[in-house]
């Protein structure tokens, strides 16, 4: 036996079992992780990388592209969505998408709205708000939220944190945009107010759900959005101390336990993690690293990803997400959701047309890999 082999050995094994057959895996004193695959001895990670301890289901990837499984027991290489010269076209395209739509095209995006303010506190509530109404048109999403930005004075750490929910009946009278209703964004500011008075910010409450070594946020939100509907009575509001089931206050604290997309509270967290480009803020320090972030998925970005090979799935969920951003972590391993900001235009700028012509198609920056057959 190799001095390696002894040398992993005495640090740390473990026999994954399941079944239909098990997989022995090993660290070594760098934190390296090894199995056996084929007879062969083979790298699957470090430890930020490797999922462990390994449940059925887990996936992850590696910098350069490897990907692997574990499933009834046995973990084994995935072949990657596409290799070869497809997946160096679909880098250099993505590549060339994310350097031309940069912080001009901030207009075009609720995130223009948490620009306007300076304070980081004030764009850690500000960015949340903007997030959590990031559906339908993005003119009426701006004048929605400037009517919330002139109600709370421009300052929204302080409007939130002293926020009554007797006054914002006051305050929200007759608010409403499309199923969004005054009840529901003055529950939303009561959980971001207690949030505020317990923890001290969104962040510091996120991290208490959050385990750096998972390999993205996916228990993290399932925590986040429970406990978040758990932090206040409802009963000013709903007349009940819990939510009632149909109360819209859901919405902005939808769960990967439901197979929700979560596109809003991803779409935040990418506002707030990333910090690579004059897109997205950064602000939050706590630990959590960009490439477990999760692409916020919408109709634009299951549409576009459909059209050049990044799921196969048909319908928005959050498994659709994980497999979008696992196949972008072959592009970009330690920052995949930053293409989402450029994919996301072609679809809100109207460039890449549902249902367009072939005239159409030819205009477009995805023409040479996209698969659309009309």
């Amino acid at each position: 036996m190799s001095a390696k082999y002894k040398k992993v050995e005495e640090v740390s094994s473990a026999v994954v079992t399941g079944a239909m057959g098990r997989s022995l895996i090993w660290e070594d004193n760098n934190f390296n992780f090894y199995t056996k695959i084929g007879g062969e001895e083979v790298f699957i990670g470090r430890g930020m990388n490797v999922p462990y301890p390994l449940e059925e289901g887990d996936c992850w990837s590696l910098p350069d592209g490897k990907t692997f499984a574990y499933k009834d027991g046995i973990i084994s290489r995935v072949k990657s969505f596409d290799e070869g010269e497809k997946t160096l076209k679909l880098k250099e395209c993505l590549e060339d998408l994310y350097d031309k739509f940069e912080e001009s095209y901030l207009y075009s995006d609720p995130l223009g709205f948490a620009h306007k303010f300076d304070d980081a506190k004030d764009i850690e509530i500000a960015g949340f708000i903007a997030a959590g109404f990031a559906f339908g048109g993005v003119r009426q999403i701006l004048k929605t939220l400037d009517k919330i930005d002139y109600i709370a004075g421009h300052k929204f750490y302080e409007f939130t944190l002293n926020f009554d929910a007797e006054e914002g009946f006051k305050l929200f009278k007759s608010f409403y945009y499309r199923f969004i209703k005054e009840k529901d964004i003055i529950a939303l500011f009561m959980v971001l107010s207690e949030m505020l008075k317990k923890y001290g910010s969104i962040e510091n409450f996120f991290l208490k759900g959050y385990n750096p070594s998972d390999i993205n946020l996916k228990n993290a939100i399932i925590s986040f959005s429970k406990r978040a509907l758990e932090l206040v009575d409802f009963s000013p509001v709903y007349g009940t101390k819990a939510p009632p089931e149909d109360s819209m206050v859901h919405f902005f604290f939808t769960s990967p336990a439901d197979d929700s997309p979560c596109k809003r509270i991803n779409l935040y967290l990418r506002w707030m993690v990333r910090n690579s480009d004059n897109l997205d803020f950064g602000i939050w320090q706590g630990g959590i690293q960009p490439y477990q972030l999760i692409m916020p998925v919408d109709t634009h970005i299951s549409r576009i990803s459909q059209y050049i090979g990044l799921t196969m799935r048909k319908n928005p969920s959050f498994k659709m997400a994980e497999e979008i951003t696992e196949n972008l972590k072959k592009l970009d391993y330690f920052d995949p959701v930053k293409y989402d900001f450029a994919i996301t235009r072609l679809g809100i700028l109207n460039l890449c047309k549902k249902g367009g012509n072939l005239t159409d198609c030819g205009k477009c920056d995805i023409y040479g890999i996209c698969n659309f057959k009309g």
